[in-house]
C-alpha cells in the first residue's frame, strides 16, 4: 500500500499512525509551497517507542519542509527502510550515526538542502547503500572517511563543490581518503567545481599501494571526463592500460604514471589522448611480451608529445628483469629489410620460373593439363556402359572440309549395320565452350581418333594440337586408338618437320587416299572394319 499527503496548511508533525498501517510500504509527506514566515519544523514523530519497529515501511519521503537538522533519534524503527529521500527540506546539519538504524538503506536521497559538512560518522552503518545524492549542497568541507561505511556504493552524486579557497584557486578532493579505497561495485560518480579547476586524487600517503587491479568497473573509471588535463596515477597497482580508460581524455595534457607492479600498455591506449603533450613514466616496469613492444619505438619516435623516463623501460617475466629493448629484439622483431628482401627475392624468382617453363614448354603443359583432366574423366566413365559417345574423333582441317562430307561421312555414317558415328568439329562441338575443352572432351567421348593428314593439316595449329593430344593419349592407353589417313603424297623432308607425326609414320601403319577409283570401295571397307567397335 502507498500513501501520499500533501501539506496546504500547518506541518504534520506527527507519523505514529503508520504503526497501524501494517501494510504501508510507501508514504510521501510533501508540502504545497512555502510562505516566507514559515517558522523551522521538527522532524515529525515516527519512532516515539524504540522497541516498536515499523518492518512494514519501505520507502519514505519528506520533502519541502525544514528541518534544518536529522537525528538518528526520529529514525530508529525503521529497520526495513530501503529509499529515503529528504529532498528541499533546508536540511543544514546531520548527526552523527543518523542513519546508523537503517542498516537495510539502499537509496538516500538528500539533495537541494544546505548541507555543508560531510562527517566521518554522518554515514556509518549504510553498508547496504547503493545510491546517495547530495547534489545542490553547498559542500564545503568532505572529511576523510566520511564514505568508507558504504561498501555497496554504486552510484554518488555530490554535485557542485564549494571548498573554501580563492575564487581561482583549484579545488582538490582525495576520493580515496574519502571512500576509505576504491568501492568495488562505483559505477557513478558525479562531481562539479564550476568555474574552478579541480584535481581528483585516487591514492595518499595514508592510503598506499593503491590496488586498481580489484576495481572491477577500473575501465569505466574515467569515462566522461572530457575536459580532464592532468591525470596521476601514483604508487597503485593496474594490470594493464586500455583503450576503454582513456576513451574520453580527449583533453589530457599530463600524464604521470608511477605504477608499482609490472603491467602493460595498449597500443591503442594512446590513440583518444590527442591533446598529450607530457608523458611522465617514472621506474617504468612492464610485462615481458611481444604486445609492449611497440612502446620501445613508439617513445623514440614520438615528436607531438614529450616523454620523460627517470630509468630505462624494462621487464619482467620468470628469467628476471631485463631491458624492453634487448627483449623485444630477441624475441618479437624480424628485420623487416630482410624480410622483404626474402619475400620480394622469392616472388620474383617464382616469376622468372614461371615465364622460362612457360618459354620451353608451355604447349606441354597445356597438354598436360588436358591430358590429366582426360585421365580422370575416362577414370570415371571407366565402369560405364556406353561410355563412348563416339565411334572416332576426326581432326581435319577446314579446308578439307568438302572431302569429309562429300566422302567420309557418306561412305562411313551410312554405312552398315552397325552405323558408325563420327565426331566433326563443325557439327559436334559445343557453342559458346573453349575450343581446347571441346577438342579434349570429344578426344576422350571418342573410341578412335582419325587424322586426315594433308599439306593443310601440317599447317594448322589447331590440327597440331589435336594431333598432340591424340598421341599423349596413345602413349597412355596404349590401345590402338589413332588411325592416321593421307589424303595426298606428302614429301618425307616436308614431314620431317612434324617430327611427332614423321615417328608415327616410320613406327605404325597408316592409309592412303587412292587417286584411282577403282580402288575406293577397298579403301572404305578397309577403314569401316578398322573403326567398328569389336563385340
Amino acid at each position: 500500500m502507498e500513501l501520499e499527503c500533501l501539506e496546504n496548511g500547518a506541518p504534520l508533525t506527527d507519523l505514529t499512525f503508520i504503526g497501524v498501517l501494517r501494510k504501508l510500504s510507501k508514504l510521501s509527506v510533501s508540502r504545497c509551497g512555502r510562505p516566507a514566515d514559515v517558522k523551522t519544523d521538527h522532524f515529525p514523530a515516527i519512532c516515539k517507542t524504540h522497541h516498536k519497529a515499523f518492518t512494514w515501511l519501505k520507502t519514505l519521503s519528506l520533502s519541502n519542509r525544514n528541518f534544518e537538522n536529522v537525528s538518528s533519534r526520529p529514525l530508529a524503527c525503521l529497520y526495513n527502510l530501503q529509499h529515503l529521500t529528504l529532498r528541499y527540506d533546508y536540511i543544514s546539519t546531520v548527526e552523527d550515526g543518523a542513519f546508523q538504524h537503517m542498516s537495510r538503506l539502499k537509496t538516500l536521497n538528500l539533495g537541494h538542502n544546505k548541507i555543508s559538512v560531510l562527517g566521518a560518522q554522518h554515514f556509518v552503518g549504510l553498508y547496504r547503500l547503493e545510491t546517495l545524492v547530495i547534489e545542490e549542497n553547498p559542500l564545503m568541507t568532505i572529511e576523510p572517511q566520511s564514505f568508507v561505511s558504504l561498501r555497496s556504493i554504486k552510484e554518488v552524486t555530490l554535485g557542485v563543490l564549494n571548498f573554501p579557497s580563492p575564487e581561482s584557486s583549484e579545488i582538490q578532493l582525495n576520493l580515496t581518503n574519502v571512500f576509505g579505497g576504491i568501492p568495488e561495485n562505483l559505477t557513478y560518480l558525479s562531481i562539479s567545481s564550476g568555474r574552478r579547476p579541480m584535481t581528483l586524487i585516487i591514492g595518499g600517503n595514508d592510503v598506499p599501494n593503491t590496488t586498481l587491479t580489484l576495481y572491477p568497473h577500473l575501465g569505466i573509471m574515467f569515462h566522461n571526463l572530457t575536459r580532464l588535463e592532468n591525470l596521476t596515477l601514483a604508487h597503485c597497482w593496474i594490470h594493464s592500460l586500455e583503450k576503454d580508460l582513456s576513451k574520453d581524455l580527449q583533453s589530457l595534457r599530463v600524464l604521470y604514471l608511477l605504477i608499482d607492479n609490472e603491467f602493460s600498455v595498449s597500443e591503442s591506449f594512446f590513440d583518444p589522448l590527442r591533446s598529450l603533450s607530457y608523458l611522465i613514466m617514472v621506474e617504468p616496469r612492464l610485462v615481458c611480451s611481444c604486445d609492449n613492444a611497440w612502446l620501445s619505438d613508439w617513445v623514440k619516435q614520438q615528436r607531438q608529445v614529450q616523454v620523460y623516463l627517470s630509468k630505462a623501460i624494462v621487464c619482467k617475466n620468470e628469467d628476471g628483469i631485463q631491458s624492453l629493448s634487448k627483449y623485444t629484439h630477441a624475441h618479437c622483431f624480424m628485420d623487416l629489410e630482410f624480410l622483404f628482401f626474402v619475400s620480394t627475392s622469392l616472388v620474383l624468382l617464382l616469376f622468372m620460373l614461371v615465364v622460362l617453363l612457360y618459354k620451353l614448354a608451355g604447349e606441354y603443359l597445356l597438354a598436360f593439363f588436358y591430358i590429366a583432366r582426360g585421365w580422370v574423366e575416362e577414370a570415371m566413365r571407366r565402369n560405364k556402359r556406353g561410355r563412348y559417345q563416339f565411334d572416332a574423333f576426326v581432326s581435319y582441317c577446314g579446308k578439307d572440309e568438302p572431302w569429309v562430307v562429300e566422302e567420309l561421312l557418306p561412305n562411313l555414317e551410312q554405312r552398315g549395320p552397325p552405323f558408325l558415328q563420327l565426331c566433326l568439329h563443325a557439327r559436334d562441338f559445343q557453342p559458346g565452350k573453349d575450343i581446347v575443352e571441346n577438342i579434349t572432351d570429344s578426344l576422350y567421348r571418342s573410341r578412335r581418333t582419325l587424322c586426315l593428314v594433308s599439306r593443310n593439316f601440317l599447317r594448322s595449329n589447331w590440327c597440331s594440337l589435336e594431333m598432340q593430344l591424340a598421341t599423349h593419349r596413345l602413349l597412355t592407353e596404349r590401345r590402338d586408338i589413332l588411325i592416321l589417313v593421307f589424303l595426298e603424297k606428302i614429301p618425307s623432308r616436308q614431314l620431317s618437320a612434324h617430327h611427332r607425326l614423321a615417328r608415327l609414320v616410320k613406327t605404325r601403319t597408316y592409309i592412303d587416299w587412292p587417286q584411282d577409283p577403282t580402288q575406293r570401295e577397298a579403301f572404305w571397307d578397309r577403314l569401316w572394319a578398322k573403326l567398328t567397335p569389336q563385340t
